[in-house]
This record gives structure tokens, C-alpha cells and sequence, in this order.
């Protein structure tokens, strides 16, 4: 078994420099992109947006049974997307965003966050139902008020949106994902599909549905058990959740999650947006019986109600 344990920020500086010059370069190439001639890009093609967030979510720890914590967080985020025309079939999209995450119990989960991506898009010909195929890269920074949580955030695969009638939109993706932080326990990889289908309910309302499926790392923390020891790939004691001594545990697990979601447009550029989600993982590897008869795995419910501006 692995263990790393928390290192001092003045002394991870240097391991975390990577990760921000990845940053700083995607972020210079999309402002190059944003004042490139207008036979690239035309600034009046870039969009704003802005969201707010308050969620509560029943299972913060990622845990089971006592080891379940509860906490409320809101979320303040601001992004902006810039479409840049390649020919008639194809485009390329750049996405910016930069945001933050207020804790009420746990404040070590405090976190601002700042990400990039690019999007190659294709669409065979401009019929309604024709799909648009995508092959995207993203790159992410997170910055915790956590020793062991910082680090950056990565990901690429594909994706296709398609309308399929004027009312019903389907999006799915698949998409390898990888973390690194300042813990092995909080340098996890994951491969992903999801797929979402929105309904129009009238011009101003939305009902919308997600299926993700996840098989790769997941973290739990927990107080010190045997059963977790025993199937962990790395553990670490954690500087977030000190009511007592816990544990974050990194597993190998399937997870799966659910959301439905409804979405209310107040003006054009104004919208509300309730939703919930449940996920559910349960780790490849079972402590053998000796250790305990009981499966490891954990439920966890998140309700959000947003505020959405575009502009």
C-alpha cells in the first residue's frame, strides 16, 4: 500500500509548476485565438456566461453510513466561449472559465478553479438532424484550502450532439479524465460515457435527463477500518474533515450517476435551473469475509438550484 502524505504549499510550489504553465500556455493560445483577424475569429462572436450555484449534498465524504457527512456550497462561476470558423463543415470552439466554491461546514473543500478546452467540431451538412461530431481536450487548475487537494485537472474524448425532433436533443461523450494533486491518493484516472436528452416543454421551459457511467479511482474518506485499508490503493490521513481521525481512501471502483433537471427561462438571457442527482459506487475489490461480511460502496444526493445568465 501507497502513502503520501500532505505536502507544505511553500515546499510544493515547484511540483505544481507544471500544471499551471499548461494553464498559462491554453490560456495564451485562447487569447491569441480571441484577437486573431477577423478572417479567424470575430470578437462579436463571443459569449458570456455566468452562473450561480447553491447545492447541498448528503454524502460529502464520499463515505457510508457514520462516515456520511453533510454539507451546503455555493458555487460562483464565470466563462466565456469563442466559436472559431474553419470552413463550412467545421469549427473550432474555445472555452474559458473561472469560478469558486464556498463550503458552510468544511471549509478545507473551499476551492477556486480555472479551466480551458478546445472543441474540433464537424457537422456533414446544415440539415436539422444532421450531427455534430466533437473531439475535445481540456485542462483545469484547482487551488484548495487543502495541503493535499490542489493540483490540475485533464481531460479529452469525443462527443456528438444531435437534435432529434424540435423539441428532443440528445448529447452523449466519452472521455478519459486524470487528476493530479499534491496526494497519490488525490491523483486519480477515470474513463467516462454520459448521455443527456433535454425536452422542451414549452419556449421557456426544460426538463432534462443525464446517465453517466464511471470506472476508474474514486476517493472516500472514512474513520481508520480494516476493509478499507485492505483494498486501498493509497491512503492518506485527511486535513479536511478533523471532527475525529479519518482516512481518504483511493479505490478502484464502478460508479454510476442519475440526474433530472428542470430549467425555466425568465427572460432570454436569464434562466433557473433546479436539479438533482444521485450517484452510486461500489469499488472493483471486496475486503475478503474475514475482514468484514459487509460490501463497501456509498450513495450520495445532490439537490442545486441555479441562476443562469448568458449574454
Amino acid at each position: 500500500m501507497q502513502f503520501k502524505g500532505a505536502v507544505p504549499r511553500n515546499l510544493a510550489r515547484q511540483g505544481m509548476v507544471s500544471g499551471i504553465l499548461r494553464l498559462l500556455i491554453a490560456a495564451a493560445i485562447a487569447g491569441s485565438m480571441s484577437w486573431a483577424p477577423s478572417g479567424f475569429a470575430d470578437l462579436s462572436d463571443i459569449r458570456y456566461r455566468v452562473t450561480s450555484d447553491a447545492t447541498y449534498d448528503d454524502n460529502i465524504s464520499r463515505a457510508r453510513k457514520d462516515d456520511k457527512l453533510y454539507d451546503s456550497f455555493a458555487t460562483l462561476n464565470l466563462g466565456a466561449s469563442l466559436p472559431w470558423q474553419l470552413s463550412g463543415t467545421s469549427r473550432l470552439v474555445i472555452n474559458a472559465n473561472v469560478g469558486g466554491e464556498k463550503f458552510k461546514r468544511y471549509s478545507g473543500l473551499d476551492r477556486l478553479y480555472a479551466n480551458v478546452q478546445g472543441e474540433f467540431q464537424y457537422r456533414k451538412s446544415g440539415q436539422f438532424s444532421e450531427p455534430i461530431w466533437g473531439v475535445f481536450v481540456r485542462q483545469g487548475e484547482d487551488w484548495y484550502d487543502s495541503n493535499l487537494r490542489d493540483g490540475y485537472r485533464s481531460s479529452a474524448g469525443f462527443s456528438v450532439r444531435k437534435p432529434v425532433t424540435d423539441k428532443l436533443f440528445f448529447f452523449s461523450a466519452i472521455a478519459y479524465n486524470q487528476r493530479d494533486g499534491r496526494s497519490a491518493v488525490f491523483d486519480t484516472k477515470e474513463v467516462s460515457v454520459r448521455a443527456n436528452l433535454d425536452y422542451a416543454l414549452s419556449r421557456r421551459q426544460t426538463l432534462y435527463f443525464g446517465l453517466e457511467g464511471r470506472d476508474g479511482d474514486i476517493v472516500s474518506t472514512a474513520s481508520p477500518k480494516l476493509a478499507y485499508f485492505d483494498i486501498a490503493k493509497a491512503v492518506v490521513l485527511d486535513d479536511v474533515f478533523t471532527d475525529t481521525q479519518r482516512f481518504s481512501y483511493k479505490l478502484k471502483a464502478y460508479t454510476g450517476i442519475a440526474t433530472i433537471g428542470y430549467n425555466f427561462a425568465l427572460a432570454e438571457s436569464v434562466a433557473l435551473d433546479l436539479s438533482y442527482r444521485a450517484a452510486y459506487s461500489r469499488p472493483h475489490d471486496q475486503p475478503p469475509s474475514v475482514v468484514t461480511t459487509e460490501k463497501i460502496d456509498y450513495v450520495d444526493n445532490q439537490v442545486t438550484l441555479s441562476v443562469l445568465i448568458r449574454f
